[in-house]
């Protein structure tokens, strides 16, 4: 599987595009609308929960800014109805969320330990850690159809099948519409997942906006108040930690990156595990790895303007949270790991990890770790392969825009 290589294409399958061109004719004879409706997704979500939404001055904005550009991009039918389901499900997370928390109050009182956030530049080897940190018996680390149903685990057995049959269907859909996926980003319902997913349920993430081009929907977050949404990101993990407490919380996400002062006014004793890998191939993999999603999103995808703009918001990323983490001044807070080390040496890795932070690795743990680098992994490095020029991107001009980064990186090692 290792001598397998995995370059992205530039249309969808030819069953994505047939299904986009019915619902394009549908859409002609007024059959189907392409216009999402904001307020009639709020009350047909409210006819079955009577708690109402959590209490968040923001998520109304995010969904409405998130709607607002939806309508106005040119995007595929069928990306427009994925997106709408994905509302659907959000704003029903909410209302199941307000509810549990009114009938447990107390559930925000649950310590969650120390909480570790794995964050730093996509594709800078992040979903490997994650996927390592899953092995450790004494660790907790949340799977897609947790973070896609937060509260399915108090509402009974038939909650979690549910959860898991339709996080499996989403997971269909991903790989269906996006073949190279599982050799580059794997996704399914039993796998460890990134938490942005439960920042979407306040209609504030980076990686929605990213994925389909919503650019306006993504200037927004960047200005607006992160802190209403952290705290609802908090009393979901408060949930979902009470199904198996007592072990350490394991959380991955990059765009943690963006809001990396906010996530520490939320979790003041925090420990931050921060990813580096050179830029360039680090932006060029990652503009490789969203053009799945911009081609799949829309009829005619200029993949040379991915390129421009991620140089543009990695370099806003990285630069203030480097200058967050000089000004707070908490380093026994924080491990330096490099991409390169992850691949290369990764039991040895993980033991300096889990030696900074205090967290036993015994030898089962050792054996399930082996087991799991020695499996027959699809996203092995190497498989995913990548052309800077195809997506609009300077090698020359990384490196003058991120000599900063190079120089803070070499510094930390």
């Amino acid at each position: 599987m290792a001598s397998k290589k995995v370059t992205v294409y530039h249309q969808s399958p030819l069953a994505v595009r047939l299904y986009n061109y019915i619902l394009i004719f549908l859409q002609k004879i007024r059959f189907l609308s392409h216009i999402i409706d904001v307020n009639s997704l709020i009350a047909e979500s409210e006819k079955h929960y009577k708690h109402g939404h959590l209490a968040n001055s923001i998520y109304k904005q995010g969904l409405q800014h998130f709607v607002n550009n939806i309508n106005s991009n040119n995007l595929n039918p069928a990306t427009r109805n994925f997106l709408k389901g994905e509302i659907k499900r959000t704003l029903t997370n909410r209302l199941k969320i307000a509810e549990f928390i009114n009938k447990n109050p107390g559930v925000t009182d649950t310590d969650l330990n120390d909480p570790i956030f794995i964050l730093g530049m996509p594709r800078s080897g992040t979903t490997a850690l994650h996927a390592m940190f899953a092995c450790i018996e004494g660790c907790r680390v949340l799977k897609l159809w947790e973070l896609h149903y937060p509260t399915a685990f108090h509402e009974g057995e038939k909650a979690i099948i549910r959860a898991k049959n339709k996080s499996r269907y989403y997971a269909f859909l991903q790989n269906f519409s996006k073949p190279e996926q599982k050799y580059i980003h794997p996704v399914d319902a039993e796998l460890p997942d990134e938490c942005f997913r439960l920042l979407f349920n306040s209609f504030t993430s980076l990686a929605m906006s990213s994925a389909v081009g919503l650019d306006s929907y993504e200037d927004w977050i960047l200005q607006c108040d992160m802190a209403p949404s952290y705290k609802e990101y908090k009393q979901q993990l408060q949930i979902l930690y009470r199904s198996l407490p007592d072990k350490q919380l394991i959380l991955k996400a990059p765009e943690h990156l963006w809001h990396l002062d906010t996530l520490f006014e939320t979790f003041p004793t925090a420990r931050v595990i921060w990813t580096h890998r050179d830029p360039f191939k680090a932006i060029v993999s990652y503009a490789s790895m969203i053009s799945m999603f911009r081609r799949t999103a829309y009829a005619n995808c200029d993949f040379k303007n991915i390129g421009p703009y991620l140089i543009k918001i990695f370099e806003r990323g990285l630069k203030k949270a480097i200058l967050f983490r000089k000004k707070i001044n908490r380093e026994e807070q924080f491990v330096d790991v490099y991409c390169n080390e992850i691949n290369r040496m990764p039991i040895p890795t993980m033991e300096k990890i889990c030696n900074r932070f205090s967290i036993e690795i015994n030898k089962q743990d050792k054996v399930t770790l082996q087991g799991w680098l020695g499996s027959e992994r699809k996203d092995l490095p190497g498989v995913h392969v990548y052309d800077s020029d195809r997506y609009g991107i300077s090698a020359n001009q990384v490196r003058d825009t991120f000599q900063f980064y190079n120089d803070e990186v070499s510094i930390l090692s």
